[in-house]
Protein backbone atom coordinates (compact mmCIF):
# COMPACT_ATOMS: atom_id res chain seq x y z
CA UNK A 1 0.00 0.00 0.00
CA UNK A 2 1.27 3.68 -1.01
CA UNK A 3 2.33 5.44 2.44
CA UNK A 4 2.84 8.95 0.41
CA UNK A 5 0.67 11.97 1.27
CA UNK A 6 -2.43 12.07 -1.27
CA UNK A 7 -2.19 15.82 -1.23
CA UNK A 8 1.60 15.38 -2.89
CA UNK A 9 0.58 13.07 -5.66
CA UNK A 10 -0.39 13.87 -9.66
CA UNK A 11 -3.32 13.27 -11.71
CA UNK A 12 -1.28 9.84 -12.46
CA UNK A 13 -0.58 8.73 -8.97
CA UNK A 14 3.55 10.10 -9.20
CA UNK A 15 4.89 12.08 -6.37
CA UNK A 16 5.99 15.61 -6.29
CA UNK A 17 8.92 17.03 -4.40
CA UNK A 18 8.54 19.85 -2.30
CA UNK A 19 10.62 22.67 -3.35
CA UNK A 20 13.88 23.27 -0.82
CA UNK A 21 13.55 25.52 1.54
CA UNK A 22 16.35 27.87 0.35
CA UNK A 23 14.85 28.77 -2.94
CA UNK A 24 13.85 32.05 -3.61
CA UNK A 25 10.75 32.95 -5.86
CA UNK A 26 11.89 35.20 -8.95
CA UNK A 27 10.31 38.81 -6.97
CA UNK A 28 12.22 37.84 -4.02
CA UNK A 29 15.39 37.67 -6.31
CA UNK A 30 14.87 40.37 -8.16
CA UNK A 31 14.35 42.59 -4.72
CA UNK A 32 17.27 41.34 -3.53
CA UNK A 33 19.54 42.44 -6.34
CA UNK A 34 18.09 45.81 -6.11
CA UNK A 35 18.94 46.00 -2.54
CA UNK A 36 22.73 45.08 -3.60
CA UNK A 37 23.07 47.32 -6.27
CA UNK A 38 21.29 49.79 -3.67
CA UNK A 39 24.04 49.53 -1.87
CA UNK A 40 27.36 50.09 -4.15
CA UNK A 41 29.32 52.96 -3.61
CA UNK A 42 28.47 54.53 -7.43
CA UNK A 43 24.63 54.63 -6.29
CA UNK A 44 24.91 55.35 -3.26
CA UNK A 45 26.83 58.37 -4.96
CA UNK A 46 23.84 59.13 -7.53
CA UNK A 47 21.65 59.45 -4.58
CA UNK A 48 23.50 61.95 -2.57
CA UNK A 49 23.80 64.56 -5.65
CA UNK A 50 19.85 64.02 -6.04
CA UNK A 51 19.35 64.53 -3.28
CA UNK A 52 21.19 67.95 -3.11
CA UNK A 53 20.24 69.08 -6.33
CA UNK A 54 16.87 68.80 -4.85
CA UNK A 55 17.03 70.42 -2.33
CA UNK A 56 19.02 73.29 -3.17
CA UNK A 57 16.79 74.15 -5.89
CA UNK A 58 18.26 72.70 -8.64
CA UNK A 59 15.05 72.75 -10.96
CA UNK A 60 14.12 76.17 -10.00
CA UNK A 61 17.95 77.22 -11.46
CA UNK A 62 17.63 75.36 -14.57
CA UNK A 63 14.25 77.08 -15.32
CA UNK A 64 16.23 80.62 -14.61
CA UNK A 65 19.13 79.36 -16.82
CA UNK A 66 17.00 78.52 -19.65
CA UNK A 67 14.68 81.83 -19.50
CA UNK A 68 18.67 83.96 -20.22
CA UNK A 69 19.48 81.22 -22.70
CA UNK A 70 16.81 81.85 -25.12
CA UNK A 71 16.83 85.23 -24.19
CA UNK A 72 20.61 85.70 -24.81
CA UNK A 73 21.44 83.01 -28.23
CA UNK A 74 20.52 85.27 -31.10
CA UNK A 75 21.91 88.47 -30.07
CA UNK A 76 24.79 86.62 -29.11
CA UNK A 77 25.32 84.66 -31.98
CA UNK A 78 24.82 88.15 -34.18
CA UNK A 79 27.24 90.68 -32.53
CA UNK A 80 29.59 87.15 -32.67
CA UNK A 81 29.14 86.93 -36.70
CA UNK A 82 29.16 90.47 -37.12
CA UNK A 83 32.39 90.68 -35.79
CA UNK A 84 33.03 88.10 -37.47
CA UNK A 85 32.02 89.81 -40.56
CA UNK A 86 34.83 92.79 -40.04
CA UNK A 87 37.55 89.98 -39.47
CA UNK A 88 37.42 87.74 -41.96
CA UNK A 89 35.51 90.07 -44.81
CA UNK A 90 38.20 88.92 -47.05
CA UNK A 91 38.05 85.05 -46.96
CA UNK A 92 34.13 83.94 -47.08
CA UNK A 93 34.66 81.17 -47.64
CA UNK A 94 36.05 80.46 -43.68
CA UNK A 95 33.12 82.73 -42.73
CA UNK A 96 30.67 80.14 -44.29
CA UNK A 97 32.32 77.51 -42.61
CA UNK A 98 32.37 78.79 -38.94
CA UNK A 99 28.33 79.16 -39.53
CA UNK A 100 27.74 75.85 -40.51
CA UNK A 101 29.96 74.87 -37.60
CA UNK A 102 27.66 76.61 -35.23
CA UNK A 103 24.41 75.73 -36.87
CA UNK A 104 25.35 72.38 -36.33
CA UNK A 105 25.36 72.80 -33.11
CA UNK A 106 21.77 73.69 -32.65
CA UNK A 107 19.49 70.77 -32.31
CA UNK A 108 16.28 71.00 -34.29
CA UNK A 109 14.98 73.00 -37.62
CA UNK A 110 15.49 76.39 -35.81
CA UNK A 111 19.15 75.83 -37.16
CA UNK A 112 17.91 77.08 -40.05
CA UNK A 113 16.14 79.99 -39.27
CA UNK A 114 19.39 81.28 -36.84
CA UNK A 115 21.34 80.81 -40.00
CA UNK A 116 19.42 82.99 -42.04
CA UNK A 117 19.39 85.57 -39.03
CA UNK A 118 23.44 85.07 -39.12
CA UNK A 119 23.55 85.99 -42.47
CA UNK A 120 21.47 89.14 -42.08
CA UNK A 121 24.08 90.17 -38.86
CA UNK A 122 27.14 89.65 -41.86
CA UNK A 123 25.50 91.73 -44.21
CA UNK A 124 24.60 94.22 -42.14
CA UNK A 125 27.17 94.49 -39.30
CA UNK A 126 27.31 97.96 -39.50
CA UNK A 127 23.56 98.32 -38.60
CA UNK A 128 23.83 96.02 -35.90
CA UNK A 129 26.29 98.10 -33.64
CA UNK A 130 25.63 99.70 -30.63
CA UNK A 131 22.08 98.06 -29.70
CA UNK A 132 22.76 94.40 -30.76
CA UNK A 133 25.91 94.63 -28.60
CA UNK A 134 23.91 96.25 -25.78
CA UNK A 135 21.42 93.86 -25.47
CA UNK A 136 23.69 90.82 -26.03
CA UNK A 137 25.84 92.41 -23.22
CA UNK A 138 22.93 92.79 -21.30
CA UNK A 139 21.68 89.30 -21.72
CA UNK A 140 25.07 87.63 -21.42
CA UNK A 141 25.86 88.97 -18.36
CA UNK A 142 22.91 88.23 -17.19
CA UNK A 143 22.57 84.68 -18.06
CA UNK A 144 26.56 84.11 -16.50
CA UNK A 145 25.48 84.82 -13.47
CA UNK A 146 22.57 83.24 -13.04
CA UNK A 147 25.02 80.09 -14.45
CA UNK A 148 27.53 80.94 -11.80
CA UNK A 149 24.99 81.18 -9.01
CA UNK A 150 23.36 78.10 -9.69
CA UNK A 151 26.47 76.27 -10.01
CA UNK A 152 27.47 77.96 -6.00
CA UNK A 153 24.97 76.44 -5.08
CA UNK A 154 25.52 72.97 -5.56
CA UNK A 155 28.65 73.40 -4.35
CA UNK A 156 28.57 75.34 -1.21
CA UNK A 157 29.17 74.20 2.14
CA UNK A 158 25.74 75.67 3.38
CA UNK A 159 22.77 76.72 0.45
CA UNK A 160 22.15 80.02 2.82
CA UNK A 161 25.80 81.01 4.48
CA UNK A 162 29.12 81.43 2.75
CA UNK A 163 27.40 83.25 -0.36
CA UNK A 164 30.54 84.36 -2.41
CA UNK A 165 28.48 86.55 -5.29
CA UNK A 166 26.12 88.15 -2.30
CA UNK A 167 29.32 89.27 -0.66
CA UNK A 168 30.42 91.45 -4.21
CA UNK A 169 29.45 95.00 -5.22
CA UNK A 170 27.35 95.34 -7.76
CA UNK A 171 30.72 96.83 -10.47
CA UNK A 172 32.56 93.94 -9.35
CA UNK A 173 30.02 91.24 -9.88
CA UNK A 174 29.20 92.96 -13.70
CA UNK A 175 32.58 92.90 -14.26
CA UNK A 176 33.15 89.22 -13.26
CA UNK A 177 30.30 87.67 -14.81
CA UNK A 178 31.77 89.74 -17.68
CA UNK A 179 35.11 88.32 -17.85
CA UNK A 180 33.29 84.81 -17.34
CA UNK A 181 31.37 84.94 -20.08
CA UNK A 182 34.33 85.99 -22.71
CA UNK A 183 36.16 83.15 -21.14
CA UNK A 184 33.30 80.91 -21.46
CA UNK A 185 33.25 82.54 -25.37
CA UNK A 186 36.79 81.28 -25.65
CA UNK A 187 36.16 77.93 -24.88
CA UNK A 188 33.43 77.58 -26.97
CA UNK A 189 35.61 78.61 -29.98
CA UNK A 190 38.23 76.42 -29.27
CA UNK A 191 35.82 73.62 -29.11
CA UNK A 192 33.98 74.26 -32.21
CA UNK A 193 37.28 74.64 -33.74
CA UNK A 194 38.66 71.77 -32.73
CA UNK A 195 35.57 69.79 -33.97
CA UNK A 196 35.76 71.61 -37.03
CA UNK A 197 39.46 70.60 -37.95
CA UNK A 198 38.97 66.82 -36.78
CA UNK A 199 35.68 66.77 -39.37
CA UNK A 200 37.75 68.69 -42.13
CA UNK A 201 40.94 66.34 -41.13
CA UNK A 202 39.27 63.45 -41.24
CA UNK A 203 37.29 63.70 -44.79
CA UNK A 204 40.75 65.11 -46.55
CA UNK A 205 42.57 62.05 -45.03
CA UNK A 206 40.28 59.89 -46.70
CA UNK A 207 40.44 62.11 -50.23
CA UNK A 208 44.11 61.81 -49.83
CA UNK A 209 44.83 58.09 -49.59
CA UNK A 210 41.65 57.17 -52.20
CA UNK A 211 39.70 56.04 -49.81
CA UNK A 212 36.03 58.03 -49.53
CA UNK A 213 34.40 55.65 -51.76
CA UNK A 214 35.23 52.60 -49.65
CA UNK A 215 32.13 52.59 -47.50
CA UNK A 216 33.22 51.13 -43.99
CA UNK A 217 34.90 53.93 -43.16
CA UNK A 218 32.36 56.35 -43.10
CA UNK A 219 31.07 55.10 -39.75
CA UNK A 220 34.90 54.99 -38.68
CA UNK A 221 34.66 58.84 -39.55
CA UNK A 222 31.27 59.36 -37.74
CA UNK A 223 33.11 57.96 -34.17
CA UNK A 224 36.52 60.06 -34.33
CA UNK A 225 34.16 63.17 -35.41
CA UNK A 226 31.90 61.77 -32.16
CA UNK A 227 34.67 61.16 -30.11
CA UNK A 228 36.53 64.48 -31.19
CA UNK A 229 32.87 66.54 -30.06
CA UNK A 230 32.96 64.88 -26.58
CA UNK A 231 36.80 66.00 -26.00
CA UNK A 232 35.39 69.70 -27.82
CA UNK A 233 32.72 69.26 -24.68
CA UNK A 234 35.45 67.78 -21.82
CA UNK A 235 37.30 71.62 -22.29
CA UNK A 236 33.87 73.58 -21.84
CA UNK A 237 33.14 71.53 -18.89
CA UNK A 238 35.99 71.24 -17.17
CA UNK A 239 36.40 75.44 -17.81
CA UNK A 240 33.27 75.48 -15.94
CA UNK A 241 33.38 73.42 -12.99
CA UNK A 242 36.67 75.03 -12.45
CA UNK A 243 36.19 78.77 -13.11
CA UNK A 244 32.34 79.10 -12.05
CA UNK A 245 32.87 77.31 -8.02
CA UNK A 246 33.92 79.44 -5.34
CA UNK A 247 37.51 80.02 -4.62
CA UNK A 248 37.73 78.20 -1.66
CA UNK A 249 36.40 75.14 -2.68
CA UNK A 250 38.50 73.86 -5.56
CA UNK A 251 37.78 70.18 -6.44
CA UNK A 252 40.40 67.78 -7.07
CA UNK A 253 41.56 67.05 -10.69
CA UNK A 254 40.10 63.30 -10.37
CA UNK A 255 36.68 64.28 -9.37
CA UNK A 256 36.66 67.14 -12.26
CA UNK A 257 37.73 65.24 -14.83
CA UNK A 258 35.35 62.51 -13.92
CA UNK A 259 32.44 65.14 -13.94
CA UNK A 260 33.48 66.56 -16.98
CA UNK A 261 33.77 63.52 -18.94
CA UNK A 262 30.23 62.08 -17.90
CA UNK A 263 28.85 65.66 -18.51
CA UNK A 264 30.20 66.00 -21.89
CA UNK A 265 29.22 62.37 -22.93
CA UNK A 266 25.71 63.23 -21.71
CA UNK A 267 25.63 66.34 -23.32
CA UNK A 268 26.21 64.43 -27.04
CA UNK A 269 23.56 62.23 -26.27
CA UNK A 270 20.91 64.63 -25.35
CA UNK A 271 21.99 66.72 -28.20
CA UNK A 272 21.47 63.73 -30.45
CA UNK A 273 17.88 62.62 -28.86
CA UNK A 274 16.73 65.84 -29.06
CA UNK A 275 18.19 66.15 -32.96
CA UNK A 276 16.26 63.08 -33.98
CA UNK A 277 12.88 64.16 -31.72
CA UNK A 278 12.78 67.78 -33.35
CA UNK A 279 12.89 66.03 -36.85
CA UNK A 280 10.21 64.09 -35.99
CA UNK A 281 8.41 67.06 -34.37
CA UNK A 282 9.03 69.00 -37.46
CA UNK A 283 7.59 66.93 -40.05
CA UNK A 284 4.07 66.84 -38.30
CA UNK A 285 2.67 69.50 -39.81
CA UNK A 286 2.73 73.12 -40.23
CA UNK A 287 1.98 73.71 -36.56
CA UNK A 288 4.57 71.64 -35.26
CA UNK A 289 6.83 73.04 -37.78
CA UNK A 290 6.26 76.71 -36.23
CA UNK A 291 6.22 75.73 -32.81
CA UNK A 292 8.15 72.54 -33.00
CA UNK A 293 12.06 73.87 -33.20
CA UNK A 294 11.00 76.73 -30.61
CA UNK A 295 9.44 73.87 -27.82
CA UNK A 296 12.16 71.79 -28.58
CA UNK A 297 14.81 73.98 -27.96
CA UNK A 298 13.74 75.73 -24.79
CA UNK A 299 13.62 71.52 -23.72
CA UNK A 300 16.68 71.37 -24.94
CA UNK A 301 18.07 74.25 -23.25
CA UNK A 302 16.32 72.98 -20.01
CA UNK A 303 17.60 69.56 -20.04
CA UNK A 304 21.57 70.54 -20.73
CA UNK A 305 20.77 73.35 -17.87
CA UNK A 306 19.67 70.59 -15.58
CA UNK A 307 22.64 68.71 -16.66
CA UNK A 308 25.16 71.45 -15.84
CA UNK A 309 23.95 71.10 -12.38
CA UNK A 310 22.94 67.60 -12.00
CA UNK A 311 27.12 67.02 -12.41
CA UNK A 312 27.95 69.83 -10.09
CA UNK A 313 26.06 68.46 -7.65
CA UNK A 314 27.66 65.19 -8.16
CA UNK A 315 31.27 66.13 -7.85
CA UNK A 316 30.11 68.30 -5.27
CA UNK A 317 28.72 65.12 -3.26
CA UNK A 318 31.68 62.65 -4.54
CA UNK A 319 34.22 60.91 -1.81
CA UNK A 320 37.26 63.27 -1.99
CA UNK A 321 34.74 66.52 -1.42
CA UNK A 322 33.03 65.39 0.89
CA UNK A 323 34.96 67.19 3.69
CA UNK A 324 34.95 70.38 1.71
CA UNK A 325 32.09 70.61 0.70
CA UNK A 326 29.79 69.27 4.15
CA UNK A 327 28.34 72.19 6.33
CA UNK A 328 30.64 72.17 9.72
CA UNK A 329 29.57 71.16 12.54
CA UNK A 330 28.08 72.95 15.39
CA UNK A 331 30.06 73.11 18.55
CA UNK A 332 28.30 71.80 21.26
CA UNK A 333 28.55 73.85 24.43
CA UNK A 334 30.42 71.14 26.80
CA UNK A 335 28.51 71.25 30.24
CA UNK A 336 29.82 73.08 33.25
CA UNK A 337 30.72 70.27 36.20
CA UNK A 338 30.63 71.66 39.62
CA UNK A 339 32.43 69.34 42.10
CA UNK A 340 32.19 69.68 45.50
CA UNK A 341 34.91 68.41 48.09
CA UNK A 342 33.42 66.25 50.38
CA UNK A 343 34.14 66.39 54.75
CA UNK A 344 35.10 63.96 56.44
CA UNK A 345 33.55 62.89 59.68
CA UNK A 346 36.99 64.03 61.66
CA UNK A 347 37.16 67.38 59.92
CA UNK A 348 33.92 68.43 60.59
CA UNK A 349 34.21 67.38 64.18
CA UNK A 350 37.53 69.67 64.62
CA UNK A 351 35.20 72.59 62.40
CA UNK A 352 32.38 72.51 65.01
CA UNK A 353 34.61 72.27 68.02
CA UNK A 354 36.41 75.34 66.59
CA UNK A 355 33.09 76.86 65.50
CA UNK A 356 32.50 76.50 69.95
CA UNK A 357 35.30 77.57 70.95
CA UNK A 358 34.92 80.89 69.12
CA UNK A 359 31.08 81.03 70.60
CA UNK A 360 32.13 80.44 73.87
CA UNK A 361 34.82 83.27 73.94
CA UNK A 362 33.01 85.92 72.46
CA UNK A 363 29.97 84.63 75.00
CA UNK A 364 32.90 85.69 78.01
CA UNK A 365 33.92 89.24 76.32
CA UNK A 366 30.61 90.48 76.28
CA UNK A 367 30.23 89.99 80.00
Amino acid sequence: MDKRDPGKQTKNGAGTRDAPKGTLSTVQKVVLRVKVLLRRKGVKHLGRAGQRFLARLGPQFAGAITYFSFLALVPILMVSFSVAGFVLNSNPDLLQQLQEQVTKQIPGGLASSISTSLDSAVKARFSVGIIGLVIALYSGISWMGNVRAAVQAQWRRDFDDDQEIAGESLIKNLLRNLGMLVGLGLALVLSIALSSIGNSLAGVILDALGLSDVGWLHPLVVVVSLVLAIAADVLIFLWVYSVLPPKDLKAPRSALLRGAVAAAVLFEVLKFLLTNVLASLVSGGASAAVFGPIIGLLAFFNLAATLVLFIAAWIATSDSMAAATEPEPEEVPVPAVVVREVVSKPQLAGMLGVGALLGFGWSRRRR
